[in-house]
């Protein structure tokens, strides 16, 4: 006999042996409903009693959402493979008939469920940090099984602000795409501001203002702020100078003054705006200092 006859033999006996087992299976299901019911009510009271305990705290509540839901999956699972291991012996040998063909259709989805497993145990990101996949960037909002969600937010060069715009990224993504999280391994973001003067300008009295202006708008981060002291142990990363600083080079015939600061990834666009704000009014009563309005290729 040909094999492909012998496949399709012993796919059509797994089949009439699963058909004689269906009055089997309606003691199974009642059994299987009875459990799924208890297990979805437990969860309910548990995230009702969680609702008291961390009112207001977002984050936490998604977190325990989450986690309440893979639990009562696998809690499941644990109650119900028993027993129905021994009624899914035809349903076994058809999967095991056609594996290889399941395992392609189901490719994505198990790659998903990988994905998820690689979320649990490496923690590339959590609930709330802000990161980019691909042309994505945007504050993680939930993470599932076969994907995750974020809001997506325009790039720093743009103001780093919501669009409003939810984005569901397949887990799969991460094999293939680099990710990028602005608030894990670093919990700050270097942030430049650059301002071109004319030639002719008192760039050293700028400079000086620019640098006050600075220091009295920006968060001051020592090296023993808990932020800091987490990356270095966690992931070496270390800079000798966290305060402020202004830097002085020339330009497109222009004298530029660039300011280098830490920021938190979601205020950058509000430091930004008041360091201009507070050093334009500044310059108002400076004379002797002019901001270039050319600023092409800047």
């Amino acid at each position: 006999m040909h094999p492909l006859n012998e496949v399709l033999e012993a796919a059509r006996s797994a089949l009439n042996r699963l058909s004689q087992q269906i009055p089997e299976f309606l003691p199974l299901l009642v059994y299987s409903a009875v459990v799924l019911a208890l297990v979805a009510l437990l969860r309910f009271v548990g995230l009702r009693l969680l609702r008291r305990h961390y009112r207001g705290d977002r984050l936490e509540l998604q977190s325990w959402r989450n986690t309440s839901f893979y639990v009562a999956l696998l809690l499941s699972f644990a109650m119900l493979i028993p027993a129905w291991l021994s009624s899914l012996e035809g349903l076994l040998t058809i999967i095991g008939l056609f594996g290889a063909g399941v395992l392609i259709v189901l490719k994505e989805v198990i790659l998903n469920g990988a994905g998820w497993f690689y979320i649990l145990v490496r923690r590339p990101f959590n609930v709330g940090h802000r990161v980019a996949i691909g042309n994505y960037i945007g504050d993680v909002l939930d993470i599932r099984l076969l994907g995750f969600t974020m809001i997506e937010v325009l790039p720093r060069e743009s103001g780093g602000q919501s669009t409003g715009r939810v984005v569901h990224v397949p887990n799969a993504l991460l094999f293939s795409t680099p990710l990028s999280n602005a608030s894990k391994e670093f919990s700050f973001n270097w942030n430049e501001i650059n301002a071109p003067l004319t030639l002719d300008s008192d760039w050293q009295r700028a400079a000086q203002i620019l640098q006050r202006v600075a220091e009295e708008s920006i968060e001051q981060v020592s090296q023993e702020d808990r932020r800091i002291r987490s990356s270095e142990e966690e992931y070496a990363i270390h800079y000798n100078a966290l305060s402020p600083s202004v830097f002085v080079d020339y330009h497109d015939g222009a004298i530029r003054l660039s300011l280098r600061h830490l920021t938190e990834p979601r205020k950058t666009r509000l430091i930004v705006d008041r360091i201009w704000r507070e050093f334009l009014l500044r310059l108002a009563s400076e004379p002797r200092i002019q901001l270039r309005g050319d600023r092409a290729g800047w």
